[in-house]
């Protein structure tokens, strides 16, 4: 092998390696920005941030690894959403159905998630610092060793929550 071939090999390898885990589909992104509707699709490690994605249906979507940051997803359908490692940090998520999706690692800090279904979801170790949850139903869900620094509770539906320390809350504990 000459230098410029083991030169050559060794770029592209370093290049493959750069290339983000998170690849999302460039025809399920451009059909979502033009309908606000991608069941199933994978947005993987897209950048949202600061979109108005209200009522939008991702139903089923794979976002791993989004930025989704300051985006409004009021009245957006997330159920069983892969939202892991999202950044959805000052987010308006208000009235939002998040049934079953997995928030694992997430940043919701700041997030307005005011009156949304968070039933059977996983927050394991998501950041819900200053997250407003007032009115929010959370049966079953998981919020084992997440942030829950100044999130408002406030009229909150809690059975069989876990919580950050790992006790099963409900409301009438």
């Amino acid at each position: 092998m000459t230098i410029k071939q083991i030169a050559f090999i060794v770029l592209f390898t370093i290049l493959g390696m750069a290339t983000p885990a998170n690849a999302f589909n460039l025809q399920h992104l451009e059909i979502f920005r033009q309908t606000k509707q991608c069941r199933g699709c994978d947005l993987s490690g897209a950048n949202l941030s600061k979109l108005d994605l209200r009522e939008a249906d991702l139903r089923n979507a794979y976002l791993a690894g989004a930025n989704l940051q300051g985006a409004n997803l009021s009245g957006a359908k997330l159920v069983r959403a892969d939202l892991s490692r999202v950044n959805l940090s000052q987010a308006l998520i208000v009235g939002a159905d998040l049934k079953q999706a997995q928030l694992t690692n997430a940043n919701l800090s700041g997030a307005d998630m005011r009156l949304s279904l968070l039933s059977f979801a996983n927050l394991l170790g998501a950041d819900l610092s200053y997250a407003d949850l007032s009115g929010a139903v959370l049966m079953g869900t998981v919020l084992r060793d997440a942030n829950m620094v100044g999130v408002d509770l406030t009229r909150s539906f809690l059975k069989r929550t876990t919580m950050p320390d790992g006790r099963i809350r409900s409301n009438d504990d």
